[in-house]
């Protein structure tokens, strides 16, 4: 067992100890969390000690005595994780591949014109038959968990195209990491 793997768990108890088991510091956490229940520390050892009803007590307290140190600790672990994401877009958008720049594009584009040929479809097949109204309208429900997933990609790619815009004229983007990590770090 590994220490990110109580992430869940111990985050159900202590929500900062629990993503701060999830990052990079999850090994030192592990360690604090195993000497504030008294065992060994292992993750085995501390996930045995988490059936005890005590445990979560514990664990509050611990993040009640360290609670600065540990939103430091996930703020910065999420600051590096953005920071990767965003090397890896600008390495997207300097690439001389023309579809490695252009995907975002290329899938917003796509997604558009699935929206409209579904639309149609969809108002055609109503006209056509309009006994079978009903089943058009549950199959288009049964659709819904698909364009949730293809539209939150769209707004994503669209957000990260806005920063990229930003950074090619210069200007550093700000988000709501951003102005988390600046306040609390100061």
């Amino acid at each position: 067992m590994q220490w990110r793997e109580l992430a869940t768990t111990v985050g159900g108890m202590a929500p900062l100890i629990g993503s701060a088991l999830g990052g990079p510091a999850g090994a030192a956490v592990g360690q604090l969390a195993a000497k504030a229940l008294g065992v060994a520390a292992t993750p085995d050892a501390v996930a045995q000690a988490l059936g005890d009803p005590d445990a979560a007590i514990k664990l509050q307290q611990l993040e009640n005595d360290h609670q600065q140190t540990l939103t430091r600790m996930v703020l910065e672990a999420e600051s590096v994780r953005l920071s990767e994401v965003n090397k890896t877009m600008r390495a997207e958008a300097a690439s001389n591949d023309a579809y490695v720049r252009r995907w975002r594009p290329t899938f917003g584009y796509l997604t558009a014109i699935a929206w409209v040929i579904q639309c149609v479809a969809i108002a055609w097949s109503i006209v056509a038959t309009p006994e079978q109204a009903g089943v058009v309208a549950q199959a288009v429900t049964a659709l819904t968990p698909m364009w949730g997933v293809a539209l939150a990609m769209l707004g994503i790619n669209a957000t990260c195209r806005s920063r990229d815009k930003q950074v090619a004229a210069g200007q550093q983007p700000s988000g709501f990491m951003d102005a988390v990590v600046k306040r609390v770090g100061g």
